[in-house]
């Protein structure tokens, strides 16, 4: 249809023909009704374009409905109620409104209806209810959207608080994941601390202990959690200790001291420890904490080095008395020694010289073992030694130390028993273990038994040991009848710095060096004990083959000569006896107390000299620096050095120096007549 023809068509129909626009206006189709000319001015403008609908409430909520039935795009029509208006003649009339949507296009009708009366008031009362429903809707609308601006205020309000809330509940947060992280840091440190860390309830109740704890005292915390701290007491405090300390924490103060625990295993182990009282929130003391140090190595070498040094006073001691008692034996030796020749030998008088002489050679016995004592700590050459008399010397030693309720036995063998061994450290072997023989029977009568013999191992025996040989062994036991030992100590009792002994008794390194003594001299060394039934210990030496040699007091003719010799000695009674003794031998003897004497003669006439004997110890000038001096002038003067014993010179340093031979005080005549015919002989003294 023509766009002519629907003008004509809309006009026939006598209605107002609109189109809706996808932008809101209307358009106009067809042309204008005549009944509708009187409303131009009023309702044509109203519906060119939505907006200006506000004026005409019966339009405006009609298009509201108008557009959700065109939205919806379903079939048929919408009609509105009616609109009562005056005309200009002054009649009423009555506009309807309808909806229709036709081939996609939105098409508004407009048409005039006549009412009857009784319609007409119907009509009247329902439009001023319309009226009045739509001031209504409008006061609800004006209030709807007052709320909605209260509500959005209150939301932002809302929303800001919570906004606050949510930085504040994520610093509360952060801080929280901080103070977490703090301790946990704190707790791993306790966890990982090396000291000993106990936390106990107000009673003294475990309620945590750290790893550190669990190494120092053997116990699992399993095992502790709960028991009360006393659990650790032992008899090195009496309960004034344990009183006053335990006043001063739960007064709220801090304790610091040294305080003995008793371990798991029965052992004791020193402690520096610091207590301090825990206060909960309201202020009153929950808990204690102790923090503990554990100093046993600590006070074990302070005891050790005050030991060390006690020990090197008395062995400097040993030393000076033994220098002393040598030249006062070397008198006596020497003296008698020629006594004896001057006498008839099956006189009384010879008898009885021979009986002093005996008592001298063991006083000269005593000597060595002062200075084996004072030279402790120092290792010498290893060199083959007659076991036998070893032992039995540092046995008389350890016999005046022992109570009268030890009884010594010794069972040594008469047989040659010759070792490999440092003279000095077999004697403190002997030392050691007889003197933890007598500890363990301290409190009780008992019995210490020592034994020497050869053994002989073969395959299946020397197994037994560790890296033992098949072969000839001297056996040394050390028996006891003391409280002996269980298999639990039996396994520690070679480990440094274990012991069984209070504090202060023993250093726990003993027979830890006993055994590494034993091990560097290719020996064994093996324990049996039982509690009460006392302990043995056995050690092996390899056994070596040993030519009998002549010993001193053996009286038979010394060897002789006549060569010129200088002797040299601070002190005048043994310059004297050796010159005399010297003489004797048939040797022309100088003889001279000061060293700087002695070096002027020799200066004055080196060649008056065939051999030159020197103390080592003299005023002015020692016997190194005489002989120094003496074979700058003349290389090859013989020279003899004695001593007595000094931790400034050996037998090797000597040699080096071009000393020919180092002999040891007292000189016994037999022993010098033999060193001066090998100096002089060029043989190997």
């Amino acid at each position: 249809m023509i766009e002519s023809e629907q003008a004509d068509l809309f006009g026939a129909l006598n209605m107002l023909v609109m189109e809706r626009l996808e932008d809101g206006s209307f358009r106009l189709l067809g042309t204008i009704p005549e009944w509708l000319e009187p409303f131009l001015q009023s309702v044509y403008p109203m519906m060119t374009s939505f907006g200006l609908g506000e004026n005409c409430p019966f339009l405006e909520n009609f298009l509201i409905d108008a557009e959700r039935f065109w939205s919806a795009k379903t079939a048929g029509h919408l009609k509105s109620g009616l609109l009562i208006a005056p005309s200009p003649s002054g009649d009423d009339y009555a506009l309807e409104a309808t909806a229709v949507l036709w081939k996609e296009h939105k098409m508004m009708l407009i048409e005039l209806c006549w009412l009857a009366e009784n319609e007409k008031q119907t009509l009247i009362q329902q439009g001023r209810e319309l009226s009045l429903d739509h001031r209504r809707l409008l006061r609800l609308e004006q209030a709807l959207r007052q709320t909605q601006n209260d509500l959005q205020e209150r939301v932002e309000e809302r929303t800001a608080k919570l906004s606050t809330s949510n930085a504040l509940l994520q610093q509360e947060i952060a801080e929280r994941k901080r103070a977490e992280e703090h301790l946990v840091r704190l707790a791993t440190a306790i966890e990982q601390a090396a000291e000993s860390i106990i936390l106990t309830d107000r009673e003294g109740n475990v309620e945590y202990v750290n790893p550190a704890f669990e190494q120092t005292s053997s116990y699992h915390r399993d095992e502790i959690i709960g028991r009360n701290i006393r659990i650790f007491k032992c008899n090195s405090h009496d309960d004034s200790f344990y009183r006053t300390m335990w006043n001063t924490i739960t007064q709220g103060n801090v304790w610091t001291g040294h305080i003995i625990g008793k371990q798991k295993s029965g052992a004791l182990r020193e402690f520096e420890t610091t207590i301090s009282p825990v206060r909960g929130s309201s202020g009153e003391i929950s808990d204690f904490v102790f923090v503990n140090r554990d100093v046993t190595h600590e006070v074990l070498l302070q005891s050790q080095l005050r030991q060390a040094q006690k020990m090197e006073v008395i062995g400097t001691l040993a030393w000076g008395i033994a220098h002393d008692f040598n030249n006062i034996l070397a008198a006596i030796l020497g003296y008698t020694e020629m006594a004896v020749e001057d006498i008839p030998k099956h006189s009384s008088t010879h008898k009885y010289l021979n009986e002093v002489l005996r008592a001298a050679l063991r006083a000269k016995g005593l000597v060595k073992q002062i200075l084996a004592f004072s030279r402790q700590g120092e290792t010498q050459a290893r060199q083959p030694i007659e076991i036998a008399p070893v032992i039995q010397e540092a046995l008389k030693l350890l016999r005046a130390t022992f109570p009268a309720t030890i009884e010594l036995r010794q069972q040594i063998s008469a047989h040659s028993l010759t070792v490999m061994v440092d003279p000095t450290q077999l004697h403190q072997i002997v030392m050691n273990l007889c003197a933890n023989a007598a500890h363990a029977m301290r409190d009780r009568p008992g019995i210490l038994e020592v034994t020497l013999g050869k053994v002989e191992l073969d395959a299946a025996s020397a197994g037994i040991h560790e890296n033992l040989q098949p072969g000839s062994y001297v056996q040394l036991t050390v028996r006891d009848t003391g409280h002996g030992m269980d298999a639990a100590t039996l396994d520690r009792i070679f480990d440094p710095y274990f012991t069984t002994k209070e504090a202060g008794e023993g250093s726990g390194l003993g027979l830890a060096v006993v055994r590494g003594i034993v091990k560097r001299h290719e020996g064994a060394i093996r324990v049996r004990s039982k509690p009460e039934r006392g302990t043995v210990f056995e050690i092996l030496f390899p056994r070596i083959e040993k030519p009998q040699e002549q010993t001193e007091n053996e009286l038979e003719p010394p060897p002789r000569g006549t060569e010129r010799i200088l002797f040299v000695d601070d002190e005048e009674p043994l310059a004297t006896l050796g010159e005399w003794m010297l003489v004797q031998l048939g040797y022309h003897v100088t003889a001279r107390t000061n060293s700087l004497e002695a070096m002027e003669l020799f200066r004055s006439d080196p060649d008056a000299f065939d051999l030159v004997i020197t103390d080592y110890t003299m005023r002015h000038m020692t016997g190194v620096d005489l002989a120094k001096e003496m074979l700058q002038i003349r290389p090859d003067i013989p020279i003899v050095l004695c001593t007595g014993y000094s931790e400034m010179i050996s037998e090797v340093a000597a040699k080096e120096m071009g000393i020919r031979a180092f002999v040891m005080k007292p000189l016994g005549r037999q022993n010098i007549a033999r060193v001066i015919r090998k100096v002089l002989n060029k043989e190997t003294p």
